[in-house]
């Protein structure tokens, strides 16, 4: 999908990548009880202090080329969630990660085997949902393919 409006307002892991085709990589790693609040949060409104300026090491929205998330039942409990997103963090190995204040019951569950395993075939599978940024690169090479249509019609 191109369209942040119809990203879901549901807890997920989410990764947002830089570059693009082989360039592409994993820039951060966050986690959202919202996703869709939480990448307006990042991509539009830019009020998160990951893209503020406010942290040593920041996030640069205009370079974020694709959010992939995943989002399974489990992810209402909040300590399951920041257990998943310690495991994303390893599996992803993401440039920047989220702050990192883990609680007690998500390191208890990020130190269960098969939590950890549960988890890991999670984000080794297929994202949720792919939210694919466009760039001003892609938006002209539509502009060009809907110009090349209308003139077409206009021929007929």
């Amino acid at each position: 999908m191109t369209d942040i409006s119809k990203v879901p307002s549901t807890p997920a892991v989410y990764a947002m990548f830089g570059g693009r085709g082989a360039n592409a990589f994993v820039a951060y790693v966050g986690i959202a009880e919202k996703l869709k609040q939480r990448l307006l949060q990042h991509l539009v409104r830019r009020d998160s202090s990951v893209v503020t300026g406010v942290t040593a090491v920041g996030l640069r929205p205009e370079f974020v080329a694709e959010v992939r998330w995943w989002s399974v039942p489990d992810f209402v409990d909040r300590a399951v969630l920041e257990a998943a997103e310690l495991v994303a963090f390893e599996v992803l190995d993401p440039a920047m990660r989220s702050r990192g204040n883990v609680g007690a019951q998500a390191a208890k569950f990020h130190a269960d085997p098969t939590i950890k395993e549960r988890m890991r075939s999670i984000l080794q599978a297929s994202p949720s949902g792919v939210l694919k940024i466009l760039s001003l690169q892609d938006a002209l090479e539509r502009i060009a393919e809907l110009e090349k249509r209308v003139s077409q019609l206009e021929r007929e």
